[in-house]
């Protein structure tokens, strides 16, 4: 049966590191199978292949393209918009973050780290010089406080994070606000240094996808 639906074209930032490309394919094949009536095509920003352009060069159908990205920048703002410009079958979904699923995910992440209740939780994420992306950063921090109940400290990739960690009183928790495993989040286990723990990716938690077709549909019922 053919999909009278508009193809769902997920597209990532994407990563030299094995493990996150894995991890990517993983959210793409959970998503397919909560729809598979759906058609879910898979692209990237960077690095891997296929590119947006080559992905909506490849068909003419119907198309909303979901960004597999939390948090608003450059490829959000500029990259995306200006793939799609002037293709009219093509509409773009939003990002996915802040948002209180990606909450929930974050908490559970924190949770499985430890039993004892930490004296520091830092949430850490990519960053961008777009002031957007602090205020929806921003946002997440407090909707992951009030899943906690106890203050979160919002960081990014610009700041010193291993003299955050080293200057932190007690022990310390980072939750590490990434889709995949990549460059970003290996200089965030460096700054641990044995300091702090690390969680998990958000990667293949239910939230990332439920998330990313929730944004697909929103764009379908407009």
């Amino acid at each position: 049966m053919v999909s009278v639906h508009p193809r769902l074209l997920l597209v990532a930032h994407g990563t030299r590191v094995e493990a996150g490309r894995a991890l990517i394919e993983s959210i793409v094949a959970l998503m397919r199978a909560s729809r598979p009536n759906l058609r879910i095509d898979l692209c990237y920003l960077d690095v891997l292949t296929p590119t947006l352009p080559d992905a909506l060069d490849a068909s003419d159908d119907p198309t909303v393209i979901v960004p597999l990205l939390l948090s608003t920048g450059y490829h959000v703002q500029t990259d995306i918009p200006a793939a799609a410009h002037g293709r009219n079958n093509v509409r773009i979904a939003r990002h996915l973050g802040p948002d209180p699923l990606l909450a929930d995910a974050l908490s559970d992440r924190l949770v499985a780290l430890r039993d004892a209740e930490p004296a520091t939780t830092l949430l850490v994420a990519a960053g961008s010089s777009r002031p957007e992306a602090a205020a929806e950063l921003d946002v997440m921090a407090r909707l992951l406080e009030e899943r906690l109940g106890r203050p979160v400290a919002e960081h990014t990739m610009a700041d010193d994070l291993a003299a955050v960690v080293a200057n932190a009183q007690g022990p310390v928790d980072v939750a590490a606000y990434f889709i995949a495993e990549g460059q970003f989040t290996q200089t965030v286990h460096d700054a641990a240094q044995g300091r702090a723990h690390v969680t998990d990716v958000l990667g293949t938690h239910p939230a990332v996808f439920e998330l990313a077709l929730a944004r697909y549909d929103e764009v379908v019922e407009r």
